[in-house]
Order: C-alpha cells, then structure tokens, then sequence
C-alpha cells in the first residue's frame, strides 16, 4: 500500500511541475543538473551493454505484469477488494513510470524551446518561397549524386553501422552545445530488430528515456538511417519538437564532410517536402520529378519499396495516440510538428545559414 501511495505522489508532483512550473526554472534544474546526471548514469550503464536495453525493458514489463496478477490472486484469497488492489497498482505502476520519464528526460518539454535559442525569428513560409526551395532543392540533388555518386556508393557499400554512428554523434554534440542542448558524447543509437519492429508502427526510430538510448528501426533502408539517426542524438541531447529534431537533423547532414551523410539528409528532407509541394503546384511536382536524376528517382523507389515491405499495422490507432502525447507535451501542432522542418530550413537558409 505504501509503495502504492509513493508512485501515485510522485506521478501527480512530475505532472504538477510538468504543468505549472516556470520554462526559466526548469530550464536551470532540469537542463543544468537531473537531465546531465541521469543521462551520464544512463551512458556509462546502460550505454556499455553490447545490444539494446529495450528488449530488457519488455522483458522486465512481463515480470512485472506477471507480478501483478499473482499479488491479485494472493489479495482474492485474502478477501481484499480485486478492484481497489487493481486499481491502486496501475495507478502506482504509472506514476512512477511518469515520474522517471519526465525526470530523467520528459522535462525537457517545458524548457526553453528551439525557436527561442536562434539568432532569428521563424516566419511563415508561402507558396512562392516553399516552389523556389523545392526548384532548389531539386538542384542540390542533382548537383550531389552527379558529382558524389562514387562517395555516395562506397558508403552504401560499407555498412560500417558503429563508425556512422560515432560520426553522426559527433556533430550532434557540436550542434548540440551551440544551442545550449546537451552534447552527449557517450549516448548509443541502437538498431531494433526483428527488422520492421517500428516501422510496423509508423516509426523509424525513437528516444528511450528509461534507458537513455535513441533507437532506430534495422529495416530502414541505409539511405534512411544517417537522418534518422540524427534525428534521435538530438532527442538524446534534449530537443524534443519533432520538426526542430528534423531540421537539425537536416542541419547536420548537410555540413558533414561524408557524402553519404550529406546524401541521406538532402533525400529525407525532399521527403518531408514532396508532398507538400505536390499539394500546392501538381504539374510544377511533376516536372520537377521529371528533371532529377534517375539514380536520385530510383533511390527514391528503393526507399519506399523496402518501407513497403513493412506496411502499418492500425496507423489511425497509432496516430491518435501519439498525436495525443505529442499535444499533452506543448507540441501542439502534434503530428504535423514533424512537417516544421520545411520552414525552419528555408528559414535558415534566408537567414545566411546561420544559428
């Protein structure tokens, strides 16, 4: 019972602090002190094992349901109410889940967010401006796989999945600690298998926060992982909006020195971007499609037939649920956070490229 009562109160003191505490002071006790000691426990434990702590994580969530029924069973033949003792351990079980989930990463939602730390103020994108982007965008493709095409190859062949990530992880700690994030230069990026494990789900990848590993789907194509993998170090080091993890992600790949890094960051953010260009100017898509590469267009198929291999299982169902965390989390815009990166890029690119 006691313990009982202790997840409870801790559940209800993260959400109060998760709801009413002031962004400036989380900011200082958060950012400066639980996020940078938890985080360090996590990278020298956890981030030692020699594969993914999310299968101990399932394994340990088994036990515990396991646990919970045979203390009903013994609770039934005590004559105690099922329904109080039920009720109060998933009450419990919650809130100590809640309660390590936002502090050992979860309060970085409510400290002082992305647009906040740049240079510059994110205006709204037009029409016009998001057509010249997609014409330019086009280009960069072009001008890449043209005249990177043997560098782009040779990283496809080498498959070196440690070596990427230790160079990925790299530049994320420098972009990291330029906007006052946490460069973590110990955090892994594990690959989940069987492959199709996320992708099932809609997902290519995410953050842990109960074991401090980012996570990626191993059935992503490799063309994908270089994004994505950015995309979770910067979960991994504190930025929680999904467009503000997408466009640094972008960011990195597109200042890395390794083509094939540089490759995989111009496709995903054409990605993002072709279907909302399609949306505003159809025939202006088509044609557009029409003047890339065909290695570029044939890259694309690849993508998109190895993520049809692993088709959704219920994506209204996920939708709706991560739709609804996102929003209990102050991103508001919920899915449609992932699509930011488009006017965070074009942003910072009328803005000389800087931070």
């Amino acid at each position: 019972m006691l313990i009982d009562l202790i997840g409870i109160a801790l559940g209800l003191f993260s959400l109060c602090l998760h709801w009413f505490c002031p962004a400036s002071i989380i900011e200082v006790l958060h950012g400066k002190v639980f996020f940078p000691f938890f985080s360090w426990i996590l990278d020298h434990t956890i981030g030692l094992l020699p594969f993914p702590f999310f299968y101990i994580l399932i394994a340990l969530a088994a036990y515990w349901i396991y646990r919970g029924y045979k203390n009903l069973r013994v609770s039934t033949k005590k004559g105690e109410s099922i329904v109080v003792n039920l009720t109060l351990g998933i009450l419990s079980t919650l809130g100590f889940i809640i309660s390590v989930f936002y502090f050992f990463w979860g309060f970085n939602y409510d400290r002082i967010q992305l647009q906040k730390r740049l240079s510059w103020q994110v205006k709204p994108v037009d029409r016009e401006l998001l057509l010249q982007e997609a014409d330019d965008q086009v280009q960069r493709l072009t001008l890449l796989t043209l005249s990177h095409r043997a560098d782009i190859e040779e990283g496809l062949a080498l498959r070196n999945y440690r070596l990427l990530e230790s160079d990925i992880r790299q530049e994320a700690v420098r972009i990291a600690n330029t906007l006052g994030y946490l460069g973590r230069d110990k955090v892994r990026c594990r690959q989940l298998a069987p492959s199709g494990v996320l992708l099932r789900i809609s997902t290519a990848g995410f953050y842990n926060p109960l074991s401090g590993e980012c996570n990626i789907d191993k059935g992503l194509h490799p063309l994908q992982k270089p994004f994505s993998m950015a995309h979770e170090f910067f979960h991994g080091m504190g930025v929680t909006g999904e467009g503000d993890c997408n466009f640094l992600a972008y960011l990195l790949c597109n200042q890395s020195n390794n083509d094939f890094i540089r490759y995989s960051g111009e496709l995903g953010y054409w990605r993002y971007m072709r279907h909302s260009v399609y949306m505003s100017d159809k025939e202006g898509y088509l044609k557009m499609v029409e003047t890339l590469p065909d290695l570029v267009n044939q890259d694309l198929k690849d993508i998109d037939n190895q993520l049809d291999k692993y088709p959704d299982i219920a994506p209204r169902v996920r939708d709706a649920i991560y739709g609804a965390y996102l929003k209990s989390n102050k991103i508001h815009d919920g899915l449609a956070n992932y699509n930011r990166i488009l006017q965070l890029v074009i942003n910072w690119r009328q803005n000389h490229e800087s931070l």
